[in-house]
């Protein structure tokens, strides 16, 4: 089977969607697929053929939409029996989105903001963007249209959302979660020692939840300090500095930045704290679960459908402080927290990238 991808940066480094897509496409050839990948950016890997999108740079909106534009173009030259897309592509058959619906996407961003003015000013600029209108348009185009064979959605959260927000039939979907590499996220052989390590990781810290985590560390602190927030990430750290102060924690607060090699950290954290606004289904919970941590999320987080009673927290409301911080207290219980890491990490073993790949290689056949 010839099958057709379409990503702007193919490489695992770039994000949560494009690492999906690299590793969708690498398995897809080992099966013995051909897989072309459509994208503007792209590190070459074996067996895998790059068609390289020629997209105008700036703005960013003309960026999304020359490639949406361009990839349908090329697509003609280059026929493929299936193609996948993410919401970035005009012509496809399988549509599958990582970022959710847009426009609840939206809804939460505003609402992941810290104050009224910054909600305010977010929102403004959020409705009035050019370049959300187009991505809007581009992502919804294959749906409203009903241009599409089959649609997957990688998380029951994020199915119900679609078919409500498009009106969109049960048995137009499949739901195929995301998948984890569980070679790569291991349990640690033995308890890390020294303070617990509460770890938060994410891009965009404000809609993951940093904001209300060291809100709850700080309501922690008043009875206890024989731990440590460490934050992984690429997010804007400066913008938490006075909320830090404020609540006594300078000293509490470690900014790791990006890493090279995540898994090592998780193996030397004792939880996962990820109180997001909104994840269609978030990879570094799935790879919490497969590291043996204990993982605090959500219920707007769509892999928190995998989080059973007794594998980790579910909360309704990020900006449930009280709830938060009683779910981060409960885990300074050691017997708790190692009997959860163990149930999340064998819950998780059904969910592996091996898996993912055949589920969506039998979507991607039943539309031939």
């Amino acid at each position: 089977m010839r099958i057709g991808l379409a990503i702007y940066h193919f490489n695992p480094k770039k994000g949560g969607a494009e690492r999906y897509a690299y590793d969708l496409s690498t398995h897809l050839v080992k099966k013995g697929h051909e897989v072309s990948v459509f994208c503007a950016h792209g590190i070459e890997t074996e067996g895998i053929r790059l068609l390289k999108i020629n997209t105008t740079n700036f703005p960013r909106w003309l960026r999304n939409l020359s490639f949406a534009i361009n990839q349908k173009r090329c697509l003609k030259s280059a026929p493929v029996d299936i193609m996948l897309g993410f919401g970035n592509i005009l012509s496809l058959d399988v549509y599958q989105s990582h970022g959710g619906v847009h426009n609840i996407w939206m809804e939460r961003e505003i609402e992941s903001c810290d104050n009224p003015k910054e909600k305010r000013i977010k929102a403004l600029l959020l409705k009035s963007s050019f370049n959300q209108r187009v991505q809007k348009w581009i992502a919804e185009y294959p749906i409203r249209k009903r241009a599409y064979k089959r649609i997957v959605a990688i998380s029951d959260m994020l199915k119900t959302h679609m078919a409500q927000h498009y009106k969109l039939k049960e048995d137009d979907f499949d739901v195929v979660y995301n998948g984890v590499d569980i070679k790569r996220f291991t349990p640690p052989a033995a308890q890390p020692s020294g303070d617990l390590k509460i770890l938060f990781s994410a891009g965009n810290f404000r809609l993951k939840g940093l904001g209300p985590l060291i809100e709850a560390i700080g309501d922690i602190s008043k009875k206890r300090r024989d731990f440590r927030l460490v934050v992984m990430g690429r997010g804007k750290r400066r913008r938490y500095s006075e909320l830090i102060r404020r609540h006594n924690v300078t000293d509490l607060v470690v900014f790791l930045g990006e890493q090279t090699s995540p898994e090592k950290v998780y193996r030397e954290s004792h939880m996962l704290v990820h109180p997001t606004f909104y994840d269609a289904c978030s990879l570094t919970t799935m790879e919490s679960m497969a590291s043996g941590l204990p993982t605090i999320t959500t219920k707007w987080n769509g892999a928190s459908a995998l989080l059973s009673e007794g594998e980790g927290f579910v909360i309704d409301d990020p900006r449930n402080v009280v709830e938060l911080s009683g779910a981060i207290s409960r885990l300074f219980d050691e017997n708790l927290r190692i009997s959860m890491g163990k149930a999340a990490r064998q819950k998780i073993e059904q969910f592996t990238m091996e898996k993912n790949a055949a589920a969506m290689e039998n979507v991607l056949l039943s539309t031939l």
